[in-house]
């Protein structure tokens, strides 16, 4: 099962992170669909999708950890959810993370805001991001997108997904510019 994998190193740098990249390599590591990184506010915000979670670990265990250690990366916070829908949009330019966390909200009640939306049609073939990824955790929906701005996520959300909301619940919307992208050559839906 394919998971989202979030990584939040506040302290973080940009030259701490390309040299990671440099030392892990440029290519997509086997099971990785896709990874960004943005500079948040306070440091760095990784977000990947991995084919799976043991994937993941092969990963981390044979080539992150001991780059991070060489770096010295600061701490940081990992969360992997499970991935209920994966998106792989009309988008060719990954700006812009989105990530989005609603509190509260089923995947059932997802996939009934889903069904309301013009670009959820079909596989998603018309969804204006880059790539959509919708994971579920045991405090609600989280969703990370790969967008070409902030603007255009805003007019989507404005456009498409408020009106498809008939309960609004508590969410948290954060935004940030994409520093670095890699996506697998070959990807796949979930």
């Amino acid at each position: 099962m394919a998971v989202l994998m979030t990584l939040e190193v506040p302290a973080g740098t940009t030259a701490q992170y390309d040299r990671t990249r440099e030392i892990v390599g440029a290519d997509a590591p086997p099971g990785l669909i896709a990874h960004a990184c943005a500079v948040s506010d306070d440091g760095l915000l990784i977000a990947d999708v991995w084919e799976s979670v043991g994937a993941l670990d092969d990963f981390v265990q044979a080539q992150l950890n001991a780059a991070f250690a060489e770096v010295g990366m600061p701490d940081r916070t990992v969360r992997i959810s499970p991935v209920h829908d994966l998106i792989l949009g009309t988008g060719k330019e990954p700006n812009s993370l989105v990530l989005l966390e609603a509190f509260g909200m089923t995947s059932e009640v997802y996939d009934g805001i889903a069904a309301k939306m013009p670009s959820h049609a079909g596989s998603g073939e018309t969804h204006p991001s880059v790539l959509t990824c919708v994971a579920v955790e045991p405090e609600g929906i989280r969703i990370a997108g790969l967008w070409a701005s902030e603007a255009e996520y805003k007019e989507f959300a404005a456009n498409q997904l408020f009106p498809a909301v008939d309960n609004p619940r508590h969410f948290v919307l954060r935004i940030w510019p994409v520093h670095d992208c890699l996506l697998a050559q070959s990807r796949t839906p979930a």
